[in-house]
């Protein structure tokens, strides 16, 4: 029977801890949930591989000049015995780095591997708000990262392989100029294969999303669904010393011939104060699907510079609106894009031109907000007018931008439900309208029965 025992122990997932931590606990409690911990730190010091230590809310203030907290390796070496720190029950705690002194000290470190972290706000850091630092297959989800004195996520020291997702970093500014605090960073010293779905990146003073390397090279990066708008602005609005970009894809000055292979899929930069989608001397590997860039300060495409040999640059259904240009060497391959012919970009194209939803709360499951903002209108030439890339699509073929249009989406938030039911019920019988256009799926003036049956051929996609 004792050999049965720590072989079940020993093996089982099932018999994995679960701690909590609250601001009123006591580290000398036992951590359950009537008995939690008071500090983060005593939480991971006691959990092993596989635990789950979950946050109760409320503010955790840090003081002092050295990173606050640190989560170092577990021994975990899969997804089934990760360590999880997490927000309990869609709870938001705050860790507040905001009194902390110095200039060097990140707010929570990742160090280790494996590692879960979902639903914390960090704030205030001397340096970055959050650092994966050497550590690989970590998740870091539905966090946010705000108001630090340098960037807001970083990877970097060889860290590979980890998944950002459905996280935001912005108002990041590093005094006096603001000119290393971007949104999201893999780079300098980071390591390949990280990922980065459903982030937003806003107002921060340098970039967005920067791939700077140094010493790294010819490395990995993916951005999916991830957003970024008024880079190079303070969070007064006033333009900052920074860069400005919305994603700057690699780069170096140094000298060094660095590769830092980026895809960049359904994309949407808007509102930067420099540029929209920048090479920034990147020599890697450069592949854009479906990406929108609306009204960058300079360019809302950027890729001039000749790359390094066998490396090569794609845009493709990708759109350009607004003010904002487009600088591209010959050798950038560019397939049915919104700039080259037959297609005509004008605002009508768009839904919305607006783009104040997209600083809006994100969905309960930490999902991008549903917006108007560059879908594309009933219509619009550039509905099926793009080329597979291999992505989901409706219609005869993709769409161009990072949007794809639905038929039925009468409320335009990328849904067809109930209120779109709504929004047809408020237009039924409506001729020739200029407002009612969206619920005109078919496109013969009016809507009618012919609309409802569109809406509910796609009830629900």
């Amino acid at each position: 029977m004792a050999v049965i025992l720590c072989i079940l122990f020993g093996a089982c997932p099932a018999f994995c801890s679960t701690y909590f931590v609250a601001t009123d606990g006591s580290d000398s409690d036992i951590g359950d949930i009537n008995h939690p911990f008071k500090t983060i730190t005593k939480g991971y010091n006691t959990a092993v591989a596989g635990d789950t230590i979950y946050v109760r809310a409320g503010t955790y203030a840090y003081t002092g000049s050295s990173t606050a907290l640190t989560l170092p390796t577990k021994s975990g070496a899969s997804d089934a015995n990760r360590c999880y720190l997490m927000g309990y029950n869609n709870e938001r705690p705050l860790l507040d780095f905001s009194a902390m002194t110095g200039t060097s000290a990140d707010g929570l470190k990742i160090n280790g591997s494996y590692w879960y972290v979902k639903g914390l706000d960090c704030k205030g850091a001397p340096h970055n708000g959050l650092k994966i630092s050497g550590g690989t297959y970590n998740i870091v989800e539905f966090c946010s990262s705000y108001e630090n004195r340098n960037t807001g996520v970083q990877i970097g020291g060889g860290g590979a392989n980890n998944q950002i997702i459905n996280c935001d970093s912005y108002y990041n500014y590093d005094a006096p100029a603001g000119g290393n605090a971007d949104g999201f960073s893999p780079k300098l010293d980071v390591g390949t294969g990280n990922y980065f779905y459903g982030c937003r990146s806003w107002q921060n003073s340098d970039d967005g999303y920067d791939g700077y390397l140094r010493p790294s090279d010819d490395i990995n990066t993916t951005y999916v669904n991830c957003w970024a708008f008024k880079n190079g602005y303070l969070k007064s609005g006033t333009a900052s010393q920074g860069n400005g970009n919305g994603f700057k894809m690699g780069g170096h000055d140094d000298g060094n011939n660095l590769r830092h292979n980026v895809i960049l899929k359904n994309c949407l930069s808007f509102n930067n104060r420099v540029k929209g989608f920048d090479q920034n001397n990147d020599l890697g590997s450069m592949t854009l699907y479906n990406c929108t860039a609306f009204s960058n300060g300079t360019n809302n495409y950027s890729i001039p510079s000749a790359l390094a040999s066998g490396k090569t640059a794609t845009v493709e259904n990708c759109v350009s609106a607004g003010t904002g240009g487009l600088s591209f060497g010959s050798f950038v391959v560019r397939i049915t894009d919104s700039w080259m012919s037959p297609f005509v970009v004008n605002n009508d194209d768009f839904v919305s031109i607006d783009p104040c939803a997209a600083y809006g709360p994100r969905n309960a499951d930490g999902s991008l907000p549903n917006i108007a903002f560059m879908r594309l209108a009933n219509g619009s030439d550039l509905i099926d007018g793009g080329t597979d890339v291999n992505l989901p699509y409706n219609g005869d073929a993709p769409d161009l931008g990072a949007f794809e249009h639905i038929d039925g989406d009468c409320h335009t938030d990328g849904l067809v439900d109930i209120l779109d039911l709504r929004c047809l019920a408020d237009n039924w019988l409506t001729f020739s309208c200029g407002t009612c256009n969206q619920a005109d799926f078919d496109g013969n003036h009016q809507v009618d029965f012919f609309d409802f049956a569109i809406m509910a051929e796609n009830w629900l996609k």
